[in-house]
């Protein structure tokens, strides 16, 4: 289980995922309403890292794009290493 910080930039163009300074950075076309980002987002951690989205969870910043997310069955090492390729 890791925690790790996610700042999510929304209604982009494309879907990108870069891991700099601790903070996994993650744009999704989706706008922030009505929780829509926020699914997207888990989609796209769900995909990268080959879990199933039942191991995702947004603990902290639902409304805001700084969040919180806990992944289960993955070390924080292996979200740097798998991110940052």
């Amino acid at each position: 289980m890791a925690n790790i910080k996610v700042k999510v930039i929304p209604k982009s163009r494309h879907r990108t995922v870069k891991y700099e300074n601790k903070t996994l950075k993650v744009w999704v076309n989706s706008p922030p309403e009505d929780g829509k980002a926020n699914t997207e987002l888990v989609r796209i951690l769900a995909k990268l890292f080959k879990i199933p989205k039942s191991y995702i969870k947004i603990i902290r910043g639902l409304s805001t794009r700084n969040k919180i997310v806990d992944i289960t069955g993955i070390s924080s090492s292996d979200i740097e290493k798998i991110a940052s390729d």
